[in-house]
């Protein structure tokens, strides 16, 4: 997965009973079972190779990159969407069935009320590629997502927001029309030019949202400002 270093690489089949919590639902046990055929810990970037991070919001000592072998790919959303609430580590999850695949990415940040939970703020789960045929899509995000590509290598946490963001970028591309742009511009070593970045994109395909949905001239007129503001600021970097 994404020419991970051998090192790092892990290969453990993880019995369904080990990622199904108690307290789940039954209904949403049933589910899982249904929807998932096997998972395997795949690679696990461990060690201070990339040095941790851990203060009292983030505990990024380990990044996992998961495979979860699916009956159908049609529940990626759901699959991917529910681990990455189960899994508190900071992890990448491969979603697959016999013909398709899809990624997903998550950010997370410590429970400030309990720092044994996590609270994870933002997703990313990719379009569906073809697991066998070609693809220039998949190809294009497996070439960002590549290991030697990542740049930043201050600590776990800007390297999994490297990630994060290129992945977000390749999904969410039509957002801004310069968006790929950013992929080849020398901002992926500031940790925060990618927060800034990521937040303008954020508030623009938020705003462009909200736009088609406005109802009052007025509402419209500010929010077209704002994602014209959006743009221009996007356009500087």
């Amino acid at each position: 997965m994404f020419n991970l270093p051998e090192k790092y690489k892990v290969g453990k089949k993880i019995p369904m009973k080990d990622l199904i919590p108690k307290e789940l639902k039954p209904d949403v046990k049933k589910k899982i079972k249904e929807s998932v055929k096997s998972v395997t810990l795949s690679y696990q970037i461990m060690g201070e190779n990339i040095p941790s991070l851990v203060n009292d919001e983030y505990n990024f000592q380990v990044i996992q990159f998961y495979d979860f072998e699916l009956a159908d790919i049609k529940k990626a959303a759901f699959i991917a969407n529910l681990y990455q609430e189960i899994i508190k580590s900071t992890c990448v999850l491969r979603l697959h069935d016999a013909s398709n695949e899809a990624y997903s990415f998550a950010l997370k940040r410590l429970n400030q009320n309990d720092s044994t939970q996590i609270v994870v703020t933002d997703k990313v789960v990719t379009a569906f590629y073809p697991t066998a045929l070609p693809s220039s899509d998949k190809n294009t995000l497996l070439r960002e997502l590549d290991y030697g590509n990542i740049k930043n290598h201050d600590n776990k946490g800007s390297f999994y927001f490297e990630i994060y963001l290129r992945a977000y970028i390749l999904t969410n591309d039509k957002v801004y029309a310069g968006a790929k742009s950013f992929l080849s511009k020398p901002i992926w070593y500031s940790l925060n030019k990618l927060k800034e970045v990521y937040a303008l994109l954020c508030n623009l395909a938020s705003n462009k949202e909200k736009v088609q949905k406005a109802v009052s001239n007025s509402e419209k007129m500010k929010l077209n400002q704002e994602i014209r503001q959006a743009i221009s600021e996007l356009d500087k970097i």
